[in-house]
């Protein structure tokens, strides 16, 4: 025999790095077959097209076919067996959870990070590599992550393990059986493709038909939990059974409820919920994308596209007044038209960002006042409260620029000036709390120190602490320290405290005497 024969025990660990990789990156909603089917199947091609190429760059061309693939809603229907992923860490199902709901390019992070132990600066160059737009931001996504698990975030990986596999017999194992099912499915490729050779156009009447739960008109007032169970189905699009099955096939789940089937400009969108998670289905020209996220409160506006033009929103059904406002303009009404408002402008500048804040009125629901939602960037917005000197939109215009946006859904958001003090060098600062507090109502709270000098105006953020009640009204006292770098470059340690706070070096106590935390 020509050529030579490579030591598999060689290309063990690579393919075993390639296979977590791909799977890490690949979404959970695609279910766990086709997932590990797919990620086998792109660590075997990257490994005999690219075997020869340095690590680096055949992460990155693995990487960037893990992205854009898009897994067939009929991928592994006819197999013999089903092939789970072993679930060797059962401890971790918590943190494979959180690990799952952050983006695709910090999953990807977290394998080439933490499974492979390789250095941030080497990761970056994958991310880069593979085509990830913002490499930093998905660092810093997972860094943001992994905070909630404090000291022990490293000793965590994820729950299953893609390369021991579980392999599940199915009931029609038999060729026959088989034979049928492969018939069948046949069968129903021609009835849908005759109609549409007929007539030159595809036909919306050859898609199977599309049998999502919808929620009754009025459901919301014959009950006390107004949640997304209550809202009924809105869109021009109702009736299109076809592009509703598409959606609920590219999500894989049985029965889930339609909230939303509507075309808006260029797009068609659905959304759907189930099992406490809402996905967005968008079809542009043809292309089809999917975002599956958590569920939020059933008091937000769902934001159903973001584009140039702005960004639209469809409102809970109890909502009967809707006014809109970027940080720094004035209130205007919007329009409600089935149930949507926009498109709401974003201002974006210097990679701060903007809102926008939307104002909403249900007088039905006591005790009827407006309250005020805030556009992170996620799926929908956040209810928005400060308090402190100035206005609502002035405090959160210049915590924009000092806040990344976050990488999860945020229920409320919530901001605190509570000091004003005089810094080294004739600078001024202030001091704010910031709380966002994701669905499920943990909290992650820090401090951040906008300090002015000679006009010029920077941000120093605290660490990130969560599952406390700092920042909230159960815990009305707080304190934090930071250093801080003054303009002449010198760095001073600078600490402050709410009213009736008092700092001692590393220690802080209120009025009674007992202890506080100190945020740094």
């Amino acid at each position: 025999m020509r050529g030579s024969i490579r030591d598999s025990r060689a290309l063990a660990k690579p393919y075993r790095d390639l296979v977590w990789l791909a799977y890490l990156t690949l979404p959970a909603w695609t279910g766990e077959h086709r997932r590990v089917v797919l990620a086998h199947r792109l660590a075997a091609a990257a490994l005999s097209r690219h075997q020869d190429e340095d690590p680096v760059r055949l992460r990155a061309l693995l990487l960037r076919s893990a992205l854009r693939a898009r897994p067939r809603p009929w991928t592994g229907l006819l197999a013999a067996v089903e092939i789970v992923p072993a679930v060797t860490r059962s401890g971790d199902i918590g943190f494979t959870r959180a690990l799952e709901a952050v983006p695709a390019p910090a999953r990807a992070a977290y394998a080439l990070l933490r499974l492979e132990e390789r250095a941030a600066e080497e990761v970056a160059q994958v991310l880069a590599g593979a085509g990830v737009p913002d490499p930093a931001g998905a660092l810093a996504a997972l860094a943001e992550m992994e905070e909630r698990f404090g000291a022990t975030a490293t000793l965590h990986r994820p729950a299953a393990d893609p390369c021991l596999a579980r392999l599940y017999g199915r009931l029609d194992v038999e060729a026959p059986r088989r034979l049928l099912a492969a018939l069948v499915f046949c069968a129903v490729a021609v009835v849908a493709v005759v109609p549409w050779l007929g007539s030159g156009r595809p036909s919306s009447a050859a898609a199977p038909a599309a049998a999502p739960e919808t929620a009754a008109p009025g459901a919301w007032r014959t009950t006390t939990s107004l949640d997304l169970a209550t809202w009924p189905p809105r869109g021009d699009l109702l009736s299109d059974r076809a592009l509703i099955g598409r959606a609920i096939r590219a999500w894989g789940r049985r029965h889930p409820q339609l909230l939303y089937a509507g075309r808006l400009g260029a797009t068609a969108v659905v959304l759907l919920r189930r099992s406490s998670q809402v996905a967005r289905y968008l079809e542009t020209k043809g292309k089809p994308t999917l975002e599956v996220l958590p569920e939020p409160g059933g008091s937000s506006p769902l934001k159903l596209t973001a584009t140039p033009r702005g960004s639209r929103y469809l409102l809970p059904p109890w909502v009967t007044e809707a006014a809109m406002a970027p940080f720094d303009g004035g209130w205007r009404t919007s329009a409600i038209a089935d149930g949507v408002i926009g498109p709401v402008p974003v201002l974006r500048e210097d990679g701060c960002w903007r809102g926008p804040l939307v104002r909403l009125r249900a007088p039905e629901v006591p005790p009827g006042l407006p309250y005020t939602m805030v556009d992170l960037g996620r799926l929908a917005p956040a209810r928005v409260s400060y308090r402190g000197e100035g206005s609502l939109a002035s405090a959160w215009r210049r915590l924009g620029c000092a806040l990344p946006r976050p990488v999860s859904e945020v229920r409320e958001a919530s901001a605190w000036a509570f000091r004003s003090v005089r810094l080294p060098e004739g600078a001024r600062g202030q001091w704010f709390c910031v709380r966002l507090t994701d669905p499920s109502g943990a909290g992650a709270v820090q401090a951040v120190l906008l300090a002015t000098s000679g006009g010029r105006t920077t941000a120093t953020r605290t660490g990130v602490t969560h599952g406390t009640w700092d920042c909230s009204r159960l815990a009305p006292d707080i304190a934090a320290s930071v250093w801080w770098s003054a303009p002449s470059g010198r760095h001073y340690r600078v600490s402050a405290a709410s009213a009736g706070v008092t700092v001692d070096g590393d220690t802080a106590t209120n009025a009674d005497g007992a202890a506080v935390t100190v945020l740094r």
